[in-house]
């Protein structure tokens, strides 16, 4: 009988695949070196605890809850042990599990008054998972020691080319410096982070030996200030997550010359904007008066103003407006309603009720992230700080 079974090679994301209970290991792929199930490992090509690849599905107790990742030769392993390999939804799992549970411990045991930064540094260390030595590792025993230092290069070197996001949290500056030559060979790396580790030994040791110089008060303003940084991140994470998630722009719906549009709000553009693409659709090219090109000029540069619209009528809802449009022929955008038009119609954006609010009392609700996911695929919104429009008249 057949099943399903979720599966991930080389820590693509899971996918679910048919299988049956005579499926062997070499059946889900023939260069397996390394498996796991769910939370474990269950075959190893350099142990013989007698899995292979003629091992079926059935022996290893999988069934249609089960997760199996799976680990070929072509997955970088700089340490050598291919059993150093950890699923990354593993890892993930384990420091969610270990986060909640210090979080909770915390809780119980510590007092009010100091929960707060108690839990960031909780969640900190939780973070850090099997990392934990990750802050104490830049000492002089490690450099003293070939095979210790070996080690940790290789494993920073793996973690920097696969997961450099994962360390960016406990080692900003390393991964900073690391992606400044990304394409470094291993050789290379070895010299940098050699390099890297002395510059914090010495800067450790200079705190240490002198804590009240100059130097030393430079170096612990700047951990304090480092430190500060990451409490206020877990802070904003545990307590205000929805400031992490990108806010959608503001759109409505509207219709010119009966052809729907949806329409940007941008209250620090100075113009009011409409695509080339846009007017054609909605058989306003013979109405782009062309003595009106210009510049604009915004965070992306300058762009050129093929004409101006003077008088666009503009439905909302069921109230008709007039509009100028400025027209721009690159604009990947259907049309962005500016300052100008906003202020004639004294419109107000009553983030509230979420709904544009026009001064003879029509209103509209603003767009919903899932009507204009589609529409964002295909504009480029335009910066929202002002737009300079340079423009004396017509030209000619």
């Amino acid at each position: 009988m057949s099943f399903q079974v979720s599966v991930a090679v080389n820590d693509a994301p899971l996918q679910k695949i048919t299988v049956t209970p005579s499926t062997t290991i070499g059946d889900l792929h023939s260069d397996a070196i390394l498996v796991w199930k769910d939370m474990a490992i269950v075959y190893d090509v350099t142990e013989g605890n007698g899995n292979g690849p003629a091992t079926t599905l059935e022996q290893l107790g999988v069934n249609s809850l089960s997760m199996i990742y799976v680990y070929t030769t072509s997955f970088p392993c700089p340490s050598g042990d291919i059993r150093s390999i950890v699923p990354a939804q593993v890892r993930l799992i384990t420091q969610f599990a270990s986060a909640a549970s210090n979080l909770f411990n915390q809780a119980k045991t510590t007092a009010p008054s100091s929960s707060s930064n108690q839990n960031a540094r909780t969640s900190q260390q939780a973070d850090d998972g099997d990392d934990g030595s990750i802050k104490t590792m830049f000492s002089r025993k490690v450099l003293e020691k070939p095979s210790m230092l070996k080690a940790l290069t290789e494993n920073m070197f793996f973690r920097l080319k696969n997961e450099a996001h994962k360390l960016a949290f406990q080692l900003p500056d390393l991964v900073e410096r690391f992606t400044q030559n990304k394409d470094q060979t291993y050789k290379e790396f070895e010299a940098f982070f050699r390099s890297y580790i002395e510059e914090e030994v010495h800067k450790e040791e200079i705190i240490q030996n002198n804590p009240n110089s100059a130097e030393a008060k430079m170096f612990l303003e700047a951990r304090r200030n480092k430190e500060l940084i990451n409490e206020q991140y877990v802070h904003s994470m545990t307590h205000h997550p929805e400031d992490m998630i990108a806010v959608t722009m503001l759109y409505i719906n509207l219709t010119i010359n009966g052809v729907p549009v949806k329409a940007f709000i941008d209250s620090g553009a100075q113009k009011s904007i409409m695509s080339m693409a846009c007017a054609e659709r909605c058989n306003l090219n013979g109405l782009i008066d062309r003595r009106f090109q210009s510049m604009a000029r915004g965070v992306g540069g300058l762009e050129k103003i093929e004409g101006k619209i003077h008088l666009c009528d503009v439905k909302v809802e069921d109230a008709h407006f007039s509009c100028p449009f400025e027209v721009m022929n690159r604009r990947e955008m259907d049309l962005l309603i500016g300052l100008n038009v906003l202020r004639k119609h004294g419109c107000c954006i009553n983030l509230k009720t979420s709904r544009l609010e026009f001064g003879n009392g029509t209103s509209t609700p603003f767009l919903q992230s899932h009507e204009i996911d589609s529409h964002l695929k295909e504009i480029m919104a335009l910066p929202e700080e002002e737009m300079h429009i340079d423009e004396a008249g017509p030209s000619s």
